[in-house]
């Protein structure tokens, strides 16, 4: 997958454009993805980076969703007020048609776009002939309980209600990164933990215990446990981390790669009196867990 971190001066080849923020690339926004493969032209997405706003996928695991879905091109801007001033017919000739060279706009119904999101489906509609796209509004996504959105799943996600997360999203809430040395008490008590940074600016479930399963290095998945928190146990002033114990791993995880995804809420994070007390509970987890992730 190529990827621009801004719109290129002009494109020869034409694609299949998909514009959208493509938070989660959950089940809604896939069908933009399947909609632009059915075209025959490489898929593209436009999509924004929003540095204030709580996201459901850290920038990098957005990239490797895409790329998973099958995107070849895919165009990461920087939600600014320089872009945002565009107007909406601004945005259609010179990003979207010249530059870009759409042959085929894919957006969802509600789509809104330009300065004071003044452009919508109709405004893309009325530029079809003049600069030789074809577009597609994809309806919106539903289920018994209504729309299935970004905003929906991000709520989801913050009441620890994985399962419903799991279901909107089409896949695990999933967290990426390399393991950190930690202060091995795990590794003292026989439990040994690979330690990760939930990175700034996502959404976060709440501290707690989950069952898991995790990914080393792309290829084994394991069953785990894992607490997302601060270890009140073991210190105060910690800072919120992610520590997972995967069941059946034997070896040193410092340095390797894992995709910790998240199963169901086992309970909340709570301070022990001793670490023996501590010992105990984790013992008492693992079982709740391996009886879910039979």
């Amino acid at each position: 997958m190529v990827i621009w971190d801004r719109i290129p001066e002009k494109r020869s080849e034409r694609m299949a454009l998909c514009i959208g923020k493509f938070d989660g690339f959950h089940k809604g926004h896939r069908l933009l993805i399947e909609e632009a493969k059915k075209t025959g032209y490489p898929v593209g997405v436009l999509t924004f980076l929003f540095h204030h706003t709580e996201t459901i996928d850290s920038v990098e695991e957005k990239r490797r969703l895409a790329e998973k879905l099958g995107v070849e091109i895919y165009i990461e801007i920087e939600a600014g007020p320089s872009f945002f001033s565009l107007t909406p017919e601004a945005f259609i000739r010179d990003v979207v048609a010249d530059k870009l060279h759409a042959r085929h706009v894919i957006v969802g119904e509600d789509f809104c776009f330009g300065r004071d999101r003044a452009g919508d489906v109709t405004t893309l509609a009325s530029y079809e002939k003049e600069c030789h796209y074809t577009l597609h509004a994809i309806r919106k996504l539903r289920d018994g309980a209504g729309e299935i959105s970004s905003s929906r799943i991000r709520d989801a996600i913050v009441a620890g209600q994985m399962e419903d997360v799991y279901r909107l999203l089409g896949r695990p809430y999933t967290m990426e990164g390399t393991v950190m040395d930690g202060n091995r008490i795990g590794r003292r008590m026989g439990v040994p933990t690979a330690n990760l940074v939930p990175e700034p600016g996502r959404v976060l479930p709440p501290k707690g215990v989950y069952a898991m399963w995790v990914t080393v290095d792309g290829h084994d998945r394991y069953k785990s446990i894992g607490n997302l928190g601060v270890k009140p146990t073991v210190g105060p002033d910690n800072p919120i981390g992610l520590e997972v114990h995967l069941l059946d791993y034997e070896g040193d995880l410092y340095g390797k790669n894992i995709a910790v995804e998240f199963g169901i809420f086992l309970r909340k994070e709570k301070r022990f009196d001793n670490v023996e007390s501590l010992h105990h509970q984790i013992d008492e987890d693992i079982r709740r867990a391996e009886k879910w992730l039979r």
